[in-house]
């Protein structure tokens, strides 16, 4: 009997793939545990379809991490901090700060996304990697201010 996997099927495929498995098999442990369904036509049809909006969804996403950093790469950003007379931040600069600074200019950012190199704990010049799905990195320049 030929069945279409929904997951993987540890010594007989991974998800999506057609596989040939006994009748019991099938009926008595694929079926039952939602992990295959029966390899009719429309079925077929269903997982190419399926297939297809993954890939176009991959490939949208790798488009908008693309533009993403070709926007914020070079970006410079200001953040006025309170601070002690020698410079020493009373708090380290965190990711929710960056991203606010971010959206001030008009950049969109997750905090998520943000990377630190160090904690920033003291006025200065900095660098901040912002990191992307697909492996893209965008670096910022922060300019850490006293308040």
């Amino acid at each position: 009997m030929k069945v279409i996997l929904l997951k993987d099927v540890k010594g007989k495929g991974y998800k999506g793939d057609v596989v040939d498995v006994s009748d019991g098999y099938a009926q008595n442990f694929l079926y039952p545990q939602a992990l295959g369904v029966p390899a009719t036509k429309e079925a077929l049809l269903k997982i190419q379809a399926q297939e297809k909006r993954v890939e176009r969804e991959s490939v949208k996403a790798d488009d908008q991490a693309r533009k993403a950093v070709a926007e914020l790469d070079g970006t410079t950003l200001t953040l006025a901090v309170k601070a002690n007379d020698d410079g020493t931040l009373y708090a380290a600069v965190s990711e929710k700060d960056v991203v606010k600074a971010a959206q001030e200019q008009g950049v969109k950012l997750k905090p998520k996304r943000v990377v630190f190199t160090a904690p920033i704990k003291e006025t200065g010049s900095f660098t901040v990697v912002a990191e992307f799905l697909g492996g893209y990195e965008a670096e910022l320049s922060i300019i850490v201010e006293a308040k």
